[in-house]
């Protein structure tokens, strides 16, 4: 029978307080603990930092390297196939950065800090154009560079089976077996697939509402036992704001402050992905430090 990882967690670190920054805050956790049974800062829209217009977006402050550094370990990276190859969008909105710079950031952040993982959430994003193969192949031709080391299985790994490599989750569909699938998304509350969990409610129409939402998945997971999925907390959403364009601050903030809230509170226990709009630093900490034991 499985137990729960977590429990190791904290008979076995190093207390927080002697972790240092967010840059190697895995680097102390045991080899053998899934990921499934951590709680780990994410980033929605993680490379959205342009808009045409204030609030219809941007999505992040941080650039990539910055998320890094603070200790976000989830990707959600939304990628448009031109010319065969990928570039980053949210929606229509071009993000001025390609897959490559994405993966040389990801790339010589492993390097420096061999003892971290990425999960990086790859999705289509926008329309395709001058394309001479398909959105799989062009994957499958950055997973095969030279000098990147990359976790293709479908199951979810533990941390040993991972340090210094990205996390392939699949957010598409694939003639075989790549990356942890996550095809079956779901976005009107919770969903239950094989090794996900995710709520993902994006169009919301005020923050309490989406607050609510995270919250009762939030008590799902800490009331799981065993750990056997890997749980996503989407705790992002926008509202409709003048002439129907979407308004993201109108839910990222009030949302942000609650769940800065919650976490000051919250037991030291698994949590799952909390993948959020315009992370901090802090809010990052208060994320991953909730795998170790208070001080």
């Amino acid at each position: 029978m499985k137990t729960w990882l977590p429990v190791v967690v904290f008979v076995f670190c190093t207390p927080l307080s002697l972790l240092g920054e967010g840059a190697d805050w895995m680097s102390r956790i045991p080899d053998r603990v899934s990921l499934s049974s951590l709680s780990i800062p994410g980033t929605h829209n993680s490379a959205a930092l342009r808009e045409p217009l204030p609030a219809t977006a941007r999505c992040q402050s941080l650039k990539l390297a910055e998320q890094l550094e603070a200790g976000v370990r989830f990707f959600d990276l939304r990628c448009c196939h031109q010319e065969d190859q990928f570039l980053l969008y949210h929606g229509p909105i071009s993000q001025d950065l390609s897959f490559d710079e994405v993966l040389e950031t990801m790339g010589s952040f492993l390097q420096r800090h061999p003892r971290e993982t990425l999960i990086l959430s790859i999705k289509p994003e926008h329309r395709g154009r001058g394309n001479r193969r398909r959105f799989v192949e062009t994957l499958n031709a950055y997973l095969d560079q030279p000098g990147r080391s990359w976790y293709r299985g479908e199951a979810i790994p533990t941390l040993g089976e991972v340090r210094g490599k990205m996390v392939l989750l699949r957010r598409f569909d694939a003639p075989g077996p790549l990356g942890i699938p996550a095809t079956d998304w779901g976005h009107n509350g919770n969903h239950e697939g094989a090794t996900l969990f995710v709520q993902d409610r994006f169009k919301i129409p005020d923050a309490e509402t989406k607050w609510k939402l995270v919250k009762r998945a939030l008590d799902k997971t800490l009331a799981r036992s065993p750990a056997d999925r890997l749980h996503l907390h989407f705790t992002s959403g926008y509202r409709s704001g003048a002439l129907g364009l979407p308004d993201i601050r109108a839910i990222s903030g009030p949302v942000n402050q609650r769940l800065h809230d919650y976490l000051e509170q919250a037991p030291r226990r698994c949590h799952g992905c909390l993948v959020v709009d315009f992370i901090t630093p802090q809010l990052a900490r208060s994320i991953y430090q909730l795998n170790f034991p208070a001080k």
